[in-house]
């Protein structure tokens, strides 16, 4: 009787062991989700971005706020380190730059011509023009894509290429804007890639976008509908 008792148990648990290794193999062969909904620490706004990525968000009151979404090490950009980063300004509100210059724009229009003259300028290779779009809700906003060079560091280890006139290292930039205009202000969305590796990311860039939602009217602003 004992060992018949014995026999039964040990059926019990193979069959138990069985079932966990089976609900083990498909939680390996499903891996981790490629994409998890991300809530601004301000609760101002929400996306889809890359599951595992790292983010970090520094602010200046409420007039000013930057989320940076950083991925794996890419040897194809600047560094090293794909990223994305959503941004919050608020209108005709200074805001200090790392260098002690000051930013200060009156709208989302302004944003980007400071940015298409200052940053990318005198003459920017517009790869996608400025152009109306429409984001979940049917929210309004601008996009566009540039490429520019900029000089870096001779010894740059990673996403720097060589300048065909000068032989000189630079960062190719091929960056995409989508500029979110808000009541007291505009929402910036921004993949700062190279031209080698802006391939990689664009579709992961293209979620991000496509599932954008404002919440509230910047940082500590009141709420806004969802649907436009």
């Amino acid at each position: 009787m004992k060992s018949s008792c014995y026999i039964s148990w040990v059926r019990k648990l193979n069959k138990f062991n069985l079932f966990a290794l089976s609900v083990l193999a498909l939680l390996i062969s499903c891996g981790p989700p490629k994409y998890v909904s991300y809530t601004g620490i301000h609760r101002d706004f929400k996306c889809l971005v890359p599951w595992g990525w790292n983010v970090i968000t520094d602010q200046e009151g409420n007039h000013y706020e930057n989320t940076d979404f950083l991925g794996p090490f890419d040897g194809r950009f600047y560094l090293g380190i794909p990223s994305f980063s959503v941004r919050w300004y608020s209108d005709y509100a200074p805001h200090l730059l790392r260098n002690g210059e000051i930013e200060i724009y009156a709208d989302a229009d302004d944003f980007i011509h400071q940015m298409l003259k200052d940053v990318y300028g005198p003459k920017p290779i517009m790869m996608d023009p400025v152009e109306d779009i429409l984001l979940s809700g049917n929210r309004k906003a601008k996009y566009f894509r540039v490429l520019s060079p900029t000089p870096v560091p001779q010894n740059t280890p990673w996403g720097a290429s060589k300048d065909a006139q000068t032989g000189k290292l630079v960062n190719l930039r091929e960056h995409a804007y989508v500029v979110v205009p808000m009541p007291s202000g505009f929402f910036v969305l921004i993949y700062p890639a190279t031209h080698a590796g802006y391939r990689a990311y664009r579709p992961v860039f293209d979620a991000l976008v496509n599932t954008f939602v404002p919440l509230t009217d910047g940082p500590g602003g009141p709420a806004v509908s969802t649907s436009r």
